[in-house]
């Protein structure tokens, strides 16, 4: 493998010897970020503590810019607005003083051995004590109960909570999966915290999702941090998904039937009653199939049917 230390680098102001935290907070992308958590997350983050960038990944060397490209303004004959993408660590300080660093950017491309290597690299030089990884994805929960925030790790004597997943499953692994069991094998406490956002409104900003990220992090061991301004823009937002299903009685019959489920599995514990998390994704599925049956069998005013939340702006 090619040498790992030549793949991150700090910045040219900092003293690389005089950082130190005690966690790393890690919201590099994977193949969603349901509900916008992660972007919520780093905006609530850098834009109301103090903090600073110290160093980046080389994106030349890890990301495919032609599979996934930029945004560049065209303007009459002229271009700007490079949205260059970056892999960024930032120094912050929380409101009671503790230092640490949050890793953000899009998921690396290429070179995920090698990254794995480098960030444990960082993690050492930083001292390092606790890294959490927080990512949110789509999921058959009910928008009225409070959101689910399970936990994996490289070392499950690690999670400070007990919420796991009901069950084995087979996935395609995102960047911060191989990132958990590397640094683990490396003896570095890793726990990664994915809070289930409703899949009907998994496409659109959803402060909730961040609100119980930042809320699951304290829970493990992680800093105290601000949601303040998460919670005055999560109140609207509530109140404009209970308008829209509120004047929709199929969206009420879907996620009343959510409920039921989500409440059972929370009362009844794992049984074999208990329906799987692909059974409920399927009767969700099925349900958001129904809307489109029934709009090519009417003959009304209103061609478009009912409108998901999801089309909430």
């Amino acid at each position: 493998m090619m040498d790992p230390t030549t793949l991150f680098s700090y910045e040219r102001h900092v003293d690389s010897r005089s950082l130190r935290g005690r966690t790393l907070l890690v919201t590099l992308g994977a193949y969603s970020d349901a509900g916008d958590s992660q972007q919520l997350i780093d905006d609530q983050l850098l834009n109301s503590l103090s903090s600073r960038v110290v160093g980046r990944l080389d994106m030349d060397q890890v990301y495919d810019y032609a599979g996934r490209r930029p945004e560049v303004t065209l303007q009459l004959d002229h271009f700007s607005d490079y949205e260059k993408p970056e892999i960024l660590l930032h120094e912050v300080t929380a409101a009671d003083g503790e230092t640490f660093f949050l890793l953000t950017g899009p998921e690396p491309s290429f070179q995920w051995e090698r990254v794995a290597s480098a960030l444990q690299i960082v993690v050492e030089q930083l001292g390092i004590e606790r890294t959490l990884l927080l990512q949110g994805f789509p999921a058959p929960v009910p928008h009225t109960r409070e959101l689910p925030v399970t936990r994996f790790a490289g070392d499950p004597e690690s999670i400070s909570v007990r919420r796991t997943m009901p069950g084995t499953f087979r996935l395609r692994a995102p960047f911060t999966a191989l990132l958990t069991m590397r640094l683990a094998e490396g003896g570095h406490e890793v726990v990664g915290l994915t809070v289930h956002v409703p899949q009907y409104l998994h496409e659109m900003s959803y402060p909730d999702a961040a609100i119980a990220l930042l809320g699951a992090v304290t829970e493990e061991q992680g800093p105290l941090l601000p949601i303040e301004s998460l919670e005055s823009q999560a109140g609207p937002v509530r109140e404009a998904v209970t308008a829209q299903i509120d004047a929709q009685p199929q969206l009420q019959e879907m996620v009343s039937g959510l409920e039921a489920r989500f409440d059972r599995m929370i009362t009844s514990g794992a049984g074999k009653e208990v329906p799987t998390a692909d059974a409920i994704a399927a009767e969700v599925e099925e349900y958001l199939a129904s809307f489109e049956r029934e709009d090519e069998g009417k003959d009304t005013e209103d061609p478009d049917g009912p409108t998901p939340p999801e089309s909430l702006n």
